[in-house]
């Protein structure tokens, strides 16, 4: 593997913060939480953390409404769009456990564009809307198994289904009630595999024998933790399929990389909003590319005249755009969030300083954090939890000591590098 990395050095060098020290003749400092001009809490538990709240703008417009579960995890959640109209975007609900229960995403209409149902924490189904049709993913035990799309006509579809132990798929394509391609593939995905991008659903492979050049790129690239006003890793990661000219809508989140990349998802569902600020660690390192090559003039041709013949028929069958390059590497975020955050803005520095201090703790194994600054930070919400591409650290790791950092940075150093993204071209830039 190219550039190995001991990744608990590179983040403990890059997170040295400064220590502060407590003075006993400073005046006492209130750690309550108080409604505000743009905090309005409705109800609170008898620790004084909040139940039930909602953050507005000036004008009174909402921007989130949220409830607790009494240990702090959120229990409920709705997100307004920053950029537009304040219209509902998001929507989560989750348990006492911090597992997921389902989520909503809206389009500016205020239809449900995605929704998604979670058994035991994983993801078990997916539902994807638009104008063009409907499709429903399938997962088991947190992978997706199955893909059905419905055209808007309800009778046209496509029905792919995957073997997770052979890493085969089979794709049944459907036009007026008959079958008109059945085929199986090597490769979940693979080179010229097409896509529906407005539900994406996968397609079939319109190529003969696509080849793929590999190039070896081992490069990395890390950050310290550094202070955002929104847990949003999609600086951090690689959008998981990267669709051509189609850029993340103009919203708090890149809620289009939430269909189809559950880390990011994961995320953003766990940190819908933040009260204050949160700490982000980034570390991606791309191993390789691959792209699909030596497609002969004639081949392309062919393809782009069928889609011309009959662009309905073709979208049903190959969708709209195909995979041309494939990457592969490692993708790791650790976030670092507080709750429950005092109102005094005295309380709110002397919190966020020991928050980094306790986030450097957890990553270097240093001790900087004295027990009263302990103490004064379990007055709120604290919580570090780190995220990776890999499985079993999609939906996160909490960190509570080095020993727990060294171990999950362990696993995802010993890890192989996977594919962290599908990159697109549009089917009718093919002969261009």
């Amino acid at each position: 593997m190219h550039h190995k990395f001991c990744l608990s050095l590179l983040l403990a060098m890059a997170v040295l913060f400064s220590s502060c020290t407590s003075d006993d003749s400073a005046p006492s400092i209130d750690y309550s939480i108080k409604s505000d001009d743009y905090l309005k809490i409705l109800s609170q538990y008898d620790n004084g953390w909040i139940k039930e709240a909602k953050h507005v703008e000036a004008e009174g417009l909402p921007i989130h409404e949220v409830t607790y579960h009494e240990n702090g995890f959120i229990k409920s959640a709705k997100v307004y769009n920053f950029y537009q109209d304040r219209e509902l975007y998001m929507e989560v609900r989750r348990d006492e456990q911090n597992r997921p229960l389902w989520s909503k995403y809206y389009t500016p209409e205020g239809d449900v564009w995605f929704e998604t149902a979670y058994e035991n924490g994983l993801v078990s189904e997916k539902i994807v809307y638009s104008e063009r049709g409907t499709s429903t993913h399938t997962y088991t035990n947190g992978e997706v198994t199955s893909i059905e799309f419905v055209s808007s006509n309800g009778v046209d579809k496509s029905i792919t289904t995957y073997d997770l132990e052979t890493g085969t798929k089979t794709l049944k394509i459907i036009e007026n009630s008959e079958v008109i391609l059945e085929e199986e593939f090597h490769g979940q995905d693979d080179f010229g595999s097409g896509i529906l991008t407005s539900n994406h659903a996968p397609k079939a492979n319109p190529f003969d024998d696509p080849q793929n050049g590999y190039l070896a790129t081992g490069t990395s690239f890390n950050h310290s933790p550094i202070w955002q006003f929104d847990a949003d890793p999609k600086d951090d990661v690689i959008a998981y399929r990267k669709y051509a000219e189609m850029n993340p809508s103009h919203s708090k989140f890149a809620v289009q990389h939430a269909v189809n990349f559950e880390m990011y998802q994961s995320i953003i569902e766990q940190y819908p909003y933040t009260e204050d600020q949160v700490l982000i660690v980034g570390y991606k390192e791309s191993e390789g590319r691959a792209g699909l090559i030596d497609v002969s003039r004639d081949e392309k041709l062919a393809i782009d005249a069928e889609r011309l013949e009959n662009p309905e028929l073709f979208a049903l069958k190959y969708g709209d755009q195909y995979v041309d390059k494939i990457h592969y590497g490692k993708n790791l975020v650790v976030v670092g969030a507080l709750r429950n955050m005092p109102t005094d803005v005295t309380a709110v520095d002397q919190v966020n300083k020991i928050a980094e201090k306790r986030m450097n703790d957890i990553l270097s194994g240093s001790s900087l954090v004295s027990d009263d600054e302990m103490e004064i930070l379990q007055k709120v919400w604290f919580e570090v939890k780190l995220f990776s591409t890999y499985k079993n650290q999609r939906n996160g790791i909490v960190l509570e000591s080095n020993d727990d950092y060294e171990s999950a940075a362990q696993d995802f150093i010993d890890a192989e590098p996977e594919i962290i993204q599908y990159e697109y071209k549009k089917f009718e830039h093919l002969v261009q």
